[in-house]
């Protein structure tokens, strides 16, 4: 049996701690029976997850029949059509796990449809420049919910999110040519 340690609630709960407050995945409180400590969840629109956080994705070979025919009995379709829109906003913004673009989605039943709600941004590098959108459509299929990813994508970089993207990508190749430098 794994003894966990709470080092982290530990430094918080020392009366002459240097915490305040942590920040910590609630999964894991969770998991380790601690959920009582969480005393908020940070949500949208005070934070965005990342593209498709917290789905489970499972990697198959595409000529396996059986382990295809699997996977669909398996398949949420809700979190697939979420996800599939916010991969492909995140494509279209030709953003990486390094690259602070956060989503939020929400996919509801409404008139005989499905409407997805799908909320993008972009932070640059300091915080200061910031654009966020929002765009909800009626879907039908994972297609659909894809093409709504790219039109927000394409919303997000006409509100300004290419010049963010663009500032981002400079400075990474200022620090790796920094790097380089340093190694010679």
């Amino acid at each position: 049996m794994m003894v966990c340690r709470n080092t982290r609630l530990a430094k918080l709960d020392a009366p002459d701690g240097p915490f305040a407050a942590l920040v910590l995945a609630k999964a894991g409180l969770v998991r380790i029976d601690l959920g009582h400590r969480i005393t908020s969840d940070i949500k949208p629109p005070t934070l965005f997850h990342a593209v498709s956080q917290g789905a489970l994705g499972v990697e198959i070979r595409s000529d396996d029949v059986e382990a295809i025919e699997l996977c669909k009995k398996l398949t949420h379709r809700e979190t697939l059509w979420k996800c599939s829109a916010e991969r492909a906003c995140l494509r279209v913004l030709e953003g990486g796990c390094s690259v602070p673009v956060g989503v939020a989605s929400e996919l509801v039943a409404k008139d005989g449809g499905e409407v997805l709600t799908l909320t993008g941004c972009v932070t640059g590098i300091d915080g200061t420049e910031h654009v966020e959108q929002t765009l909800s459509e009626v879907v039908k299929s994972v297609e659909d919910a894809e093409k709504v990813g790219e039109m927000l994508a394409k919303k997000l970089m006409d509100a300004g999110a290419k010049k963010i993207l663009d500032d981002i990508n400079v400075d990474r190749e200022r620090r790796v040519n920094e790097a380089k430098a340093a190694e010679k």
